[in-house]
């Protein structure tokens, strides 16, 4: 009986070793690199809805964006914003979308930006890899150029080897 229990639990032992060497645990490690990137061409196709209310903030849902992508990624940028701005230019606006390299939904990407007196003065965004891009994770801000054109800058997770 004893050898039993006592083969029992080396095996027991055994297989939990096997089991908490994951795949995780054997993965390259992560790379992380400088990321920047330029939308450009930015051209707004429409909007869904849009009202103003009774303290003058204009609303906007569903604006559809496109724009190019160059730089760290190269492709095509299609966007949804959502936006509130005040008479005086103050407001934000919460931007979801896809990028498309060639032919392939490569990433998602979502954005919160404040705008004062009409000027973006703070930003993030998050882009996630899809596809034959999953494991990319990139962070950063975005900065405007001009009218038709934003940077992008921040940093590159690589979790894939």
């Amino acid at each position: 009986m004893k050898r039993l229990s006592l083969a029992f639990l080396v095996v027991l032992v055994s297989v939990l070793a096997l089991v908490s060497t994951s795949t995780t645990a054997l993965a390259a490690p992560a790379t992380k690199e400088p990321f920047s990137a330029t939308l450009q061409d930015i051209v707004s196709l429409g909007v869904e809805r849009w009202w103003i209310d009774e303290e003058g903030t204009m609303h906007a849902r569903g604006m559809v964006v496109t724009a190019n992508i160059t730089g760290d990624i190269n492709g095509q940028v299609n966007i949804t914003v959502n936006m509130n701005m005040d008479t005086s230019g103050y407001g934000d606006e919460q931007v979801k979308g896809v990028i498309t390299v060639g032919s392939e939904e490569a990433y998602r990407m979502t954005a919160d930006i404040t705008i004062e007196a009409g000027v973006i003065t703070s930003s993030n965004f998050v882009i996630h890899g899809m596809g034959s891009y999953k494991g990319i994770h990139i962070t950063g801000t975005i900065t405007p150029i001009d009218p038709t054109h934003v940077l992008l800058t921040g940093t590159k997770l690589t979790t894939k080897p």
